[in-house]
């Protein structure tokens, strides 16, 4: 018991730190910034973070939420996606309870979790965060017992999943370009869920490309029935709906 406990708190911490990086990466990566130099400023007043005034979350709590210099607000966005990613780390321990399966698919997770972040407020999912997850994934299924019984067939079902999400894709992309007479899904889109089909493989991907597009409809209803915040004809971007579906999938379904 006490061993799980510490177990727990260590991933929860991990966690804490990943997604501090995570916050890094989503507002330097659409900027094209150095992700390592300067170190962390106010976006304000521009003066240098203190390491003590950038612990995750706790340092949000007693600066209250304000730079401790210019006293400008904090955007509630850091100790959300720290505390998300956390979260999300320990559900994911405490489903696969492998040191070298929850580091393959922590990987999958924090990423998804920036190309969501970045596609809400930019509209874009970046190549560098992408396509370096489809290798990713298709290099972890050689030692991913969730993807088959053997190497072959862990390598192949990535491999499918990868090519058939591309393909699927990419074909909806062009019908519905012709249909509605405008983009409908972006080559960002397209290349993400390569990325999830890596991780997941064929059958886990058209599952999660179901759940993410039923979560996304529901979504789209409330808001233009609901708020009367939108329309139809709106766009929306897809990659935090896929994001959502793979995850819900890979931990609770997988």
């Amino acid at each position: 018991m006490y061993l799980n406990v510490l177990e727990l708190l260590i991933i929860f911490i991990l966690g804490l730190c990943f997604g501090s990086f995570a916050n890094v990466l989503i507002y330097r990566i659409p900027e094209n910034k150095s992700i390592i130099f300067p170190g962390s400023l106010c976006k304000n007043c521009g003066n240098p973070i203190l390491w003590y005034d950038n612990i995750p979350i706790l340092s949000f709590i007693l600066l209250r939420g304000k730079c401790r210099y210019c006293k400008t607000a904090i955007s509630i966005q850091y100790p959300i996606i720290e505390l998300l990613t956390a979260l999300l780390l320990i559900l994911l321990w405490v489903k696969l309870n492998d040191i070298i399966l929850f580091f393959g698919y922590a990987v999958f997770i924090f990423i998804l979790i920036i190309i969501s972040v970045i596609d809400y407020r930019y509209r874009i999912i970046p190549d560098i965060l992408s396509i370096p997850l489809i290798f990713i994934g298709l290099i972890f299924s050689l030692i991913n017992r969730f993807l088959g019984s053997n190497l072959i067939l862990r390598f192949g079902n990535s491999f499918l999943g990868i090519l058939c999400g591309i393909i699927i894709f990419y074909l909806i992309g062009i019908i519905g370009e012709k249909f509605f007479k405008k983009e409908v899904l972006g080559g960002g889109d397209i290349k993400l869920v390569g990325a999830i089909g890596s991780f997941l493989g064929l059958n886990a991907m058209l599952i999660s490309i179901f759940i993410g597009s039923l979560i996304g409809t529901l979504f789209s209803i409330i808001l233009i029935y609901g708020f009367k915040k939108s329309k139809w004809n709106d766009y929306i971007p897809y990659g935090p709906f896929l994001s959502l579906g793979s995850i819900i999938y890979l931990l609770f379904f997988f």
